[in-house]
């Protein structure tokens, strides 16, 4: 995660353009335990990092007047992330940011399919109209892990929590 935002941060913010959305908009970066030139050694299995639509993401992570850095700490800080206690009906498990600001949920692919596909109309809404109330989502991203000869992945999308929202 920290990867991904730390790489779309200092490039010039710019208007999205159609290329910008779908499934293969998309960065993906291989995370080996004893790390490489472009990531840090890790503690956990060798694993795959895809994010889906860094520049949407980005420009609406500054609509919704979402600072880079604070994202940042809040997701991935020195606390790890708190799983609430019961799944959704969907079977998705939930998670909080160790600060309250964001949720984090488990989707399945069909899930990831719908969001990317509605997410043009859903830009062109918030840039639209920047007072809305609908979901504000702020990044979609998965990890496949390599473990042996199975690969496992999962599929996360960052929304604002409620704790957190100032209504108008």
């Amino acid at each position: 995660f920290r990867y991904t935002v730390g790489k779309i941060t200092p490039v010039p913010l710019r208007e999205v353009r159609s290329n910008d959305f779908g499934p293969r908009a998309r960065i993906i970066m291989y995370f080996p335990c004893e790390g490489s030139q472009y990531t840090p050694p890790h503690c956990s299995v060798n694993f795959f990092w895809k994010d889906y639509c860094p520049m949407v993401f980005r420009n609406l992570r500054e609509m919704f007047r979402i600072d880079s850095a604070d994202y940042m700490m809040s997701i991935c800080g020195g606390d790890s992330l708190k799983e609430l206690s019961s799944p959704g009906k969907s079977g998705s498990i939930f998670y909080l940011s160790q600060d309250e600001r964001f949720v984090i949920k488990t989707l399945r692919k069909s899930e990831l399919k719908i969001l990317l596909k509605m997410l043009p109309k859903y830009y062109n809404h918030v840039k639209a109209y920047d007072n809305t109330l609908i979901t504000k989502f702020f990044g979609v991203h998965r990890i496949t892990l390599k473990a042996g000869k199975k690969v496992h992945g999962h599929i996360f999308v960052h929304y604002c929590s409620l704790a957190h929202m100032h209504l108008p």
